[in-house]
């Protein structure tokens, strides 16, 4: 599966947070590609962890040794790798980070997709009102977050209604993760229903027939277990 830059944050804003070597404190979340770096690519990742304590020895001491070694207004701050956890010193040019993602983003980020979030929240009343069309709607959406798309796709599988099984058969889901969860949405909705599909037709038919209603094929009956 291809790994995404959402990919990347969704794991980073959940993964404990390094502390830098230098100073003890704990680091923040930094976007590469933000000025104030020396460069913002390069780093084999779209997001890092950066030491932003102003105090810290390496960044304090930096602007001495880099101004005294090369004649140079900048500094050092520690970042660490996601990954890898390895620690580096990155040069910076001065005191600000652009490239720091704001702590209440990360807060609001963490919460989307669970029961609290408002478009969750939309998502179950929708489910209420049984309005399948625009579970469908958020389901088929690409751009939508993912854990939106599997939720909704989740409470397609609830209302088990059959005429859900035809569109969710045509689209193509590029996300893995909301192919396979619609592969069991799928099921659910026949095993709700007492039906399958007829395996040389594709039409709908009932789970424990032995010939198909719409192309007269002998068929196996299916368990409803």
């Amino acid at each position: 599966m291809v790994v995404t830059k959402s990919d990347v944050y969704e794991k980073v804003i959940f993964a404990d947070r390094p502390v830098c070597p230098h100073c003890g404190k704990e680091m923040r979340i930094y976007e590469c590609g933000q000025t104030g770096a020396v460069c913002g690519s390069g780093w084999g990742t779209p997001y890092l962890f950066v030491c932003v304590n102003d105090e810290c020895p390496l960044f304090v001491e930096g602007w001495k040794h880099m101004r005294e070694t090369y004649c140079r207004s900048c500094s050092y701050r520690c970042f660490c790798y996601p990954d890898s956890r390895r620690t580096e010193s990155m040069v910076v040019y001065s005191y600000v980070m652009p490239g720091i993602i704001d702590e209440a983003t990360i807060t609001g980020d963490r919460a989307r997709g669970t029961p609290e979030d408002p478009e969750v929240q939309k998502l179950f009343g929708f489910f209420e009102s049984r309005n399948l069309e625009e579970l469908l709607a958020g389901l088929f959406d690409e751009k939508l977050y993912y854990k939106l798309r599997l939720k909704a796709a989740e409470l397609v599988g609830e209302l088990g209604m059959l005429e859900a099984v035809e569109p969710l058969r045509d689209y193509e889901f590029k996300d893995r993760r909301i192919a396979t969860r619609v592969r069991d949405t799928v099921q659910r909705i026949h095993e709700t229903n007492g039906t399958r599909e007829c395996p040389f037709c594709a039409e709908i038919i009932d789970a424990v027939a032995t010939t198909c209603s719409e192309c007269g094929r002998k068929l196996n009956p299916s368990s409803l277990e």
